[in-house]
């Protein structure tokens, strides 16, 4: 790979070549900023903040933060710690009596995701019911605080957004201001980062951008009221402010450099730990330190990294959740620091017969012993009605995963499946994403043809199939995902 050192008028020009490209292809809605030593290389929007109105994604366009909003939490109790009116070793009972396991559990848990609370998003109602309702603390509280905890507390780390709720409660106790009220005063107004908030899931929020997911077309995501996220999840940020967010973290304008240093001194486990990920990155071929996190919420997803040695910020917040945007941000970073990155080409559709489409059509398999595949008890006939009713299932049944008991009932194995749907003309893969595992249909159009095999691109992210339709060979196709890894999957039933 060719090293360079680049200047900065020059890493923007190739910002901007890489960014255009993608939204050519149509495989970005959302809008970026790059930094470097204070000098912004890229600000701008790409795609549709709503589709419905043809309204543009800008620089100041408001997207959900998901996850990164518990990097403001962090903030916070830090502050309130050096007020002196609570410590991270304390034992949360001491701030919430009566509350389970509170004599056992510390502020410091919860900040580390060591505390043992199972996350609640991943309790049983969540995506059918919980996450429609409008929620105080306490509601939020009766979804996960009976559960019994998953290991004793400081001894694992496991990722639980549940930790975040019961320290936004912490949050209102120790400062009798109201979560919202508390960011908003302590932490926004301070650094002017007026586009910035909490949702309360009832206030009407100019210029934010509508969640969409991708099932067969682009649609809008599953509600969700996000009063029930609160500090795990409920924050809304521009690029712009999240920018002015990145550049106060170098100062001692919220928290001072000994609360600094508790966030960012240390490699934390992946979950993350204080709202972070501390971590490297190995970029022209040197090991960078990296601040970050990712977040993600119905329909949106967010990255924000800080490469602090370099002083280097690099925030991609999108509005499509099938979009990679972990892979964006390695991929702009690599830009930064002087890598070459490929900038993707047009490509022209090409016309196929519909009878040939369709014979693509089957459940596919890749990466299990051949004894275990020979081993499905069900027919042809069974693998057909399965595919038949999941090509007749709807939107909400496939976002809130009903599908797996269709899988469950047919022996269709979930770690190992992709099915390929021939809908009206139109191919489609039905896979789960390896960034989050939801699983998505979404479209591929084919775009050359050769003696053997024919090649095909995904319409809303960066993938590549290759079908081989050479005589007497068993059909399969090798899949190129948008980290370029690459798998061969062979159909073990066909319709």
């Amino acid at each position: 790979m060719k090293s360079l050192e680049l200047s900065n008028r020059e890493v923007s020009y190739k910002l901007v070549e890489y960014m255009n490209a993608l939204e050519r292809r149509g495989y970005y809605n959302g809008s970026v900023l790059v930094a470097r030593n204070g000098q912004i290389l890229l600000s701008q929007g790409y795609g549709m903040a709503s589709f419905e109105h043809e309204a543009v994604n800008t620089s100041i366009t408001k997207f959900r933060l998901g996850a990164i909003t518990k990097g403001f939490t962090a903030i916070a109790i830090l502050q309130l710690q050096e007020q002196g009116k609570l410590s991270v070793d304390d034992f949360i009972c001491r701030h919430l009596p009566g509350y389970p396991n509170g004599e056992s559990i510390t502020i410091h848990h919860l900040l580390s995701n060591s505390s043992g609370i199972p996350d609640y998003p991943r309790m049983e109602g969540y995506w059918v019911k919980t996450m429609r309702l409008f929620a105080t603390i306490e509601d939020t509280f009766q979804t996960f605080k009976d559960q019994p905890l998953e290991y004793t507390p400081g001894e694992q780390y496991s990722y639980s957004s549940s930790n975040y709720i019961i320290l936004s409660a912490i949050i209102e106790k120790v400062s009798g201001l109201s979560y919202n009220e508390y960011i908003f005063e302590r932490i926004c107004r301070p650094l002017n980062m007026n586009n910035t908030g909490i949702e309360d899931g009832r206030s009407v929020l100019k210029d934010c951008a509508s969640g969409y997911s991708v099932c067969k077309e682009i649609f809008r995501s599953e509600f969700v009221d996000m009063s029930i996220h609160l500090g795990a999840g409920a924050m809304y940020s521009t690029v712009e402010d999240l920018y002015v967010w990145d550049r106060a973290l170098y100062t001692e304008r919220l928290i001072s450099e000994r609360s600094l240093k508790m966030l960012f001194d240390q490699k934390t486990p992946p979950c993350g730990s204080y709202g972070w990920i501390v971590d490297e990155h190995i970029l022209n071929k040197k090991v960078r330190k990296r601040i970050g996190h990712v977040g993600s919420m119905n329909g949106f997803w967010a990255d924000f990294n800080r490469y602090v040695d370099d002083d280097l910020v690099i925030i991609v917040l999108s509005n499509v959740n099938l979009t990679p945007v972990e892979t964006m941000s390695r991929r702009l970073a690599q830009i930064a620091y002087g890598e070459s990155v490929e900038v993707l080409q047009e490509v022209h559709p090409i016309k196929l017969d519909p009878n040939e489409m369709e014979q693509y059509a089957g459940i596919y398999e890749y990466g299990r012993d051949d004894s275990i595949v020979a081993s499905s008890k069900h027919t042809s006939a069974d693998m057909e009605e399965a595919l038949n009713l999941l090509t007749s299932m709807k939107i909400p049944d496939i976002a809130v995963g009903r599908f797996h008991a269709i899988f469950q009932q047919y022996g269709i194995h979930t770690d190992h499946t992709i099915i390929v749907i021939c809908e009206k003309g139109k191919l489609y893969l039905f896979m789960p994403k390896q960034y989050h595992g939801a699983w998505f249909q979404y479209e591929f159009i084919p775009v050359s043809r050769a003696a053997d095999s024919t090649t095909w691109v995904a319409l809303h992210i960066d993938e590549q199939v290759v079908f081989n339709h050479s005589s007497g060979e068993e059909m399969g196709f090798i899949h190129r995902d948008v980290n370029g890894n690459q798998i061969y999957v062979r159909r073990i039933h066909s319709i």
